[in-house]
């Protein structure tokens, strides 16, 4: 075991048996619908702000999960502390996004820290009483089924070490809006988020724990352990069994899943294609369906969240382009997964 994964499942480990202080306890039950959001690091509206292209995506997902009785989880890093102060934040975003956060009913949004808006000695602006001073927990437990973290948890050039961090941020704040033009920091999609030595990590951790995961901070989102491509050879073998069964007179139902193959067989070998190497974050034995990630909500065309209802867990991209629709702009990913049948 290498000392960066130590360091993270030590830190997990601790959590994991810490009481109320550090860990907040909220309830799932049928009633209960949950969306999780992360990393939207809302800055000043400026050049250097990676989150205000998605500004109106973000203010009509919250009027929706609002209007459909969802409770919200700020999974951290909501703001970009390391490169704007509060005040900034607060000048920009306050009636444009925090007013909706206070819209909702009492208790209806939670959220933790993440390693770019850990000082939450502060006043929330997100809270109704904004004289109150208001620390975040670090994680969240859904019903002793569900354990939310950020994700930074045991990374010193995120923790011990961040002021290294943040100090070359703030000196290279007036140049990254030209640094961004030339290299793509917040892809346009969610494909082809392979899986990194921190993502094996933290499924190791869940799966030897029999718990289920959700984490932020790496802006790859991944949803049930996997990545695209392995959603993708999932389906395709899906689809071949169903192809099986179909009585060979029914010609138009053979005709019409094979189009569904070959579509999804064109899109294996697209993303094959981008060059990078295929991970798995169960190399050896059965994948357990354990390990969440949100993604982002700097996307260059839009922002993932995962949607929590009842015995259903969903992923979620809100589009931000303005030819579609507003009420299409909800794009249901992948197949949604119910949660009972997780099994370790």
């Amino acid at each position: 075991m290498s000392k960066s994964e130590d360091a993270i499942i030590n830190r997990l480990d601790e959590l994991f048996k810490e009481d109320e202080q550090s860990v907040k306890k909220l309830s799932l039950k049928s009633k209960d619908k949950y969306a999780v959001f992360s990393d939207l690091h809302l800055g000043n509206g400026k050049g250097a702000d990676n989150f205000f292209h998605n500004e109106e995506t973000m203010k009509y997902a919250l009027r929706y999960y609002k209007k459909n009785g969802y409770s919200i989880i700020l999974l951290g890093d909501i703001e970009e502390l390391w490169q704007f102060d509060l005040k900034e934040i607060c000048d920009k975003y306050d009636e444009r996004i925090y007013n909706i956060f206070r819209s909702f009913p009492e208790n209806k949004v939670h959220r933790v820290f993440g390693n770019h808006d850990k000082e939450w000695a502060l006043q929330d602006p997100i809270k109704n009483k904004k004289d109150i001073q208001c620390g975040a927990p670090e994680a969240i437990m859904l019903d002793d089924k569900i354990f939310l973290v950020h994700g930074h948890q045991g990374d010193s050039k995120c923790e011990k070490d961040s002021w290294k961090s943040r100090f070359f941020v703030r000196i290279f704040r007036g140049i990254e809006p030209i640094y961004r033009k030339i290299i793509n920091r917040n892809p346009a999609a969610t494909k082809s988020q392979i899986p990194k030595e921190r993502e094996k990590t933290y499924y190791k951790w869940a799966k030897k724990n029999k718990i289920i995961l959700i984490c932020g901070h790496t802006h790859r989102t991944i949803f049930a352990s996997r990545s695209y491509y392995d959603y993708l050879i999932k389906e395709i073998e899906k689809k071949e069994n169903e192809k099986k069964e179909i009585p060979s007179n029914k010609k138009d139902e053979i005709l019409k899943i094979s189009k569904k193959i070959k579509k999804l067989k064109k899109e294996k070998r697209k993303e094959k294609s981008r060059g990078r190497d295929i991970n798995t974050l169960e190399p050896e034995g059965e994948l357990i369906e354990c390990y969440f990630n949100t993604g982002c909500g700097i996307f260059k065309k839009g922002i993932t969240s995962i949607e929590i209802e009842k015995d259903k867990i969903r992923l979620i991209k809100w589009e931000n382009s303005d030819s579609i629709d507003l009420k299409k702009r909800r794009k249901l990913l992948w197949d949604e997964l119910n949660l009972s049948k997780i099994n370790f």
